[in-house]
């Protein structure tokens, strides 16, 4: 019997749980160039440094979901840093575990060489190789089983934020001091601003004792990690405003020590919680909700089925009528919208053979959706799943969760030719708001479709914070934990949301 899932099972974080945890824990472990106060040294700064170890807990909400091991040695004129993490926690009430391992080799001022990055798990295989050729970085991306390669341009030789501490080490911290970087996060292949500030000296609670400390606090797109170093240089703690903590721990208890009986289902840990419940969420056709906690500059809260003023979001569940042709769309925009991206992989010989198979390319527009979701529905088992999504490991698997299927159906219609791109916000179901990724395709105004739930146009309960391609799903941390919701009217339609 094939495994099937309820519709509560199918709404949660996967990809944006990833970026929650990887991006929160690992803010200092990726590459980075420097740009107004650059965090270089000399070599005979770094002279003693001949192995450190570090063994962190992760916890989320004081709860342990992981831990994590980083290694710096000295070879000659390089160093090796290295760093594996593992999270285990339930999705759903089903346990996942994922690993993480990345190994970069530094000049001996901690500048990049190369580097690998890989995450492995039953739903992932994904890796990453990386080599600095002057203002060249050449990547050597793996996944489903094949390598593709990218190029990224540097201004100067990046560094390694693993070995932020040994860098701010060699400095004499003060009260004030302040860096800018520009960090590479290989998990979204792209750059990230990252910001050092020195708030000055405290004191924490440290195995059991005050222990004096400086509070450093980092800003990465749009998150917030407040970090705690001793005098002795080492990072004690780093905490987060979602809720995470990572703690310096003896090999032991980092790995073995205090992980709950029933295991975390992290994906309740950052549900919204409303007012009042919403009885037939599928069908309802429009809403009105007060919104707090969500800065409307920084998110895609206006246009398309949204309006949003003063803290009041309105959606409402609806086609274009007439059906309208996709070249109204400036083609800027158009451009962008029908081209691949590093995880929309439209134009891959395996998809485009898809899409021709699946799709009628001279039918309409909203047939050839209609046709992408039926033989989703068909051929793509949902299942709950932790990855990075992209299209080759969605078509070598036939499953995933409301990522996969979202970044799927991107694909097939970016191949037909209809402008879509990659909704990301929340949607109601059962109880609370979730976490979600879903489509929006340009049918005269940009129309939500849902290919996990099987809607088109999706029901009104999709509140979309962002939208574009995958990567942008980082830009959503600095929401979780902080977004309440009021109700405040809403009306069901059944035949108006399918």
């Amino acid at each position: 019997m094939a495994y099937r899932l309820g519709i509560r099972d199918i709404v949660h974080l996967s990809f944006i749980l990833f970026m929650l945890v990887m991006a929160g824990l690992l803010a200092e472990r990726y590459y980075i160039q420097g740009k107004r106060e650059v965090l270089e040294v000399s070599p005979e700064s770094l002279g003693e440094v001949e192995s450190e170890t570090g063994w962190y807990g992760i916890y989320m909400k004081e709860e342990k979901i992981g831990y994590s091991r980083t290694t710096v040695a000295r070879q000659d004129t390089q160093f090796i840093c290295t760093d594996h993490t593992y999270l285990a926690f339930k999705m759903i009430g089903q346990n996942k575990s994922v690993n993480t391992y990345t190994r970069a080799v530094t000049d001996s001022k901690l500048r990049l060489v190369s580097f690998i990055f890989t995450i492995t798990g039953e739903d992932t295989d994904f890796g990453i190789r990386g080599r600095v050729d002057r203002d060249v970085m050449n990547l050597n991306i793996t996944v489903a089983g094949e390598s593709r390669g990218e190029r990224i341009p540097l201004d100067k030789p990046p560094q390694l934020p693993s070995t932020v501490q040994l860098l701010l080490a060699s400095r004499e911290l003060k009260e004030g001091d302040s860096f800018s970087t520009t960090v590479f996060d290989p998990s979204a292949m792209k750059n990230i601003q990252l910001e050092i500030e020195v708030l000055g000296r405290e004191t924490i609670l440290y195995n059991g004792a005050e222990t004096p400390v400086w509070h450093l606090r980092q800003k990465m797109g749009g998150m917030q990690v407040d970090s705690y170093i001793d005098d002795q240089h080492r990072l004690l703690e780093e905490r987060s405003e979602m809720g995470y903590r990572l703690v310096l721990e003896d090999e032991l208890k980092a790995r073995t020590g205090n992980w709950p009986e029933e295991g975390t289902d992290i994906q309740r840990l950052v549900a919204v919680v409303p007012d009042r419940p919403l009885p037939e969420a599928r069908n309802i056709a429009s809403i009105k909700l007060e919104l707090t906690g969500v800065g409307q500059d920084t998110f895609s809260l206006r246009g398309g089925c949204q309006s949003y003023e003063e803290r009041i979001i309105e959606v409402v569940s609806r086609l274009p009528l007439p059906e309208q042709l996709a070249d109204t769309l400036p083609s800027v925009i158009r451009d962008v919208y029908t081209s691949p991206g590093s995880f929309v992989q439209s134009e891959h010989p395996r998809l485009l053979a898809l899409a021709a198979e699946v799709i009628d390319l001279g039918a309409g527009d909203m047939e050839k959706i209609r046709s992408i979701m039926r033989w989703m529905n068909e051929n793509i088992e949902k299942k709950p799943t932790f990855s990075i999504p992209n299209t080759l490991e969605v078509l070598e698997r036939k499953s995933g969760d409301c990522n996969e299927f979202a970044v799927l159906f991107c694909s097939l219609a970016r191949a037909a030719g209809i402008p879509t791109r990659i909704a990301m916000g929340l949607v109601y179901v059962e109880d609370a708001f979730y976490y979600h990724a879903w489509d929006e395709c340009w049918l005269g105004d940009w129309v939500s479709v849902d290919p996990i739930f099987g809607q088109f146009p999706a029901d009104a309960t999709h509140l979309r914070f962002l939208a574009g391609d995958m990567d942008r799903q980082v830009e959503i941390l600095p929401l979780v934990g902080k977004v309440g919701i009021k109700v405040l009217a809403y009306s069901t339609g059944p035949g108006e949301v399918r």
